[in-house]
């Protein structure tokens, strides 16, 4: 399931006033994630995102996701079976003129989807060892 927010950040959003927005998701593993920051925010806005008031994204504290028009996206393995089955959103930003909107967006599969990916990522790479390659091409 995929799930989005757009967060709004005014200019009197600032590190001590940060704007904090709810996304709420469904239990199960976070898959992949996206942040994207409205062009023209020339990575001056700045998020984080927390999980029970954990930073989880990203992983390293006193870092943040910044980005100006381009989505900044990763696969992810982050389980989430205890509620409330929320992540907070936490921006802010430096030296802004104007108000930014960030888009996050995070997709969440149940264990058993994960778990059929893996046995056939598994299967795939036994039949990998198992054919033939060609190492050398020639004419």
């Amino acid at each position: 399931m995929l799930f989005t927010a757009a967060v709004r950040v005014e200019t009197t959003h600032i590190v001590g006033n940060e704007k904090i927005q709810i996304l709420g998701i469904a239990h199960g593993i976070i898959s992949w994630v996206s942040v994207l920051h409205q062009e023209g925010s020339n990575c001056m806005v700045h998020c984080i995102i927390l999980h029970h008031e954990h930073q989880i994204f990203p992983s390293t504290a006193g870092m943040s996701i910044v980005g100006d028009g381009i989505p900044v996206e990763w696969t992810e393995y982050y389980e989430s079976y205890q509620p409330p089955h929320e992540l907070k959103i936490r921006a802010w930003g430096v030296d802004c003129l104007q108000d930014h909107t960030i888009f996050v967006r995070v997709a969440v599969l149940p264990r058993k989807a994960i778990l059929s990916l893996a046995i056939v990522d598994a299967i795939k790479g036994v039949f990998g060892l198992l054919s033939p390659k060609r190492l050398f091409t020639g004419t």
